[in-house]
């Protein structure tokens, strides 16, 4: 008997929209198969026959497998293009549902959510985790009225910069000026849009440092300040130090006004 093959990278397609392993494997077999009995399925897909029971059970339930009434039952899968969209509208359904439930969570438990730092109330936060990080940094630059000033690599203020591009566009919509040192490229000096795009905007300035950087900061209006916890290591590995504290903030302040003047202005 012919033996049916099922390509893994089918089944993993099927995992996202909501297939268990078995159930991949049984309704891509029976695609390509056609009608057929379950004891004909395990034996050309070669998967175990309780596996097999199981699959079919669960499918049918999911209305993407029909069952005919024979000697022997006789088994049909769905369409493919039906039934995975059948799948994504449920999907789309259990997202909606599942949106509304946390909003009313969110409601009931106002008194767990994380509050903005007061302005009178002076904090040293270690964060980790990118998106946390992200976010921290997203709020600086959405909050800064008149001034942002930062310090890093190329490549770490490129990662940060795409997912903060947004808040930048918003900040020169304010009038917020920003100032950004980076060590110079080795060689041929060739931009990403993003950075292309602040080049030309009029309340930016961009700096080459003459010497090999040893902070990632940034300053938002001297009021709050992020700092790289480890600046050999990549941002998903990093943690970052936030801080409204004066003291901190203005040693990030005199190390930046330091190396900007020693830092060369960059020119088209």
């Amino acid at each position: 008997m012919k033996q049916v093959s099922v390509n893994e990278e089918d089944i993993r397609l099927l995992n996202e929209v909501g297939f268990t392993r078995s159930q991949a494997r049984v309704y891509l077999a029976l695609l390509k198969i056609g009608e057929t009995d379950a004891r004909t399925l395990f034996k050309k897909a070669n998967i175990t026959q309780p596996e097999v029971y199981r699959a079919l059970d669960e499918l049918q339930k999911k209305g993407l497998v029909e069952k005919e009434i024979r000697v022997p039952l006789k088994f049909i899968a769905t369409p493919m293009q039906f039934g995975l969209q059948m799948l994504l509208s449920q999907k789309v359904r259990q997202c909606k549902e599942t949106q509304k439930n946390i909003k009313k969570f969110l409601r009931k438990n106002q008194s767990c959510l994380i509050k903005e730092p007061h302005k009178q109330e002076i904090k040293l936060i270690v964060l980790e985790g990118k998106d946390k990080l992200m976010q921290t940094i997203k709020r600086g630059h959405n909050n800064a009225p008149r001034s942002v000033d930062i310090i890093s690599t190329l490549q770490r203020w490129s990662i940060i910069l795409s997912y903060c591009f947004e808040s930048y566009t918003k900040a020169f919509e304010r009038k917020v000026h920003y100032r950004v040192i980076i060590e110079k490229p080795l060689g041929k000096i060739t931009f990403q849009e993003t950075i292309q795009t602040l080049l030309a905007k009029p309340d930016f300035e961009l700096r080459f440092s003459k010497d090999p950087l040893k902070t990632n900061a940034a300053i938002f209006d001297d009021n709050e300040a992020t700092i790289n916890f480890f600046e050999g290591k990549p941002l998903t590995e990093s943690p970052i130090i936030w801080t409204n504290h004066p003291s901190f903030i203005q040693m990030c302040r005199d190390h930046f006004d330091k190396v900007w003047k020693s830092s060369l202005e960059y020119k088209k």
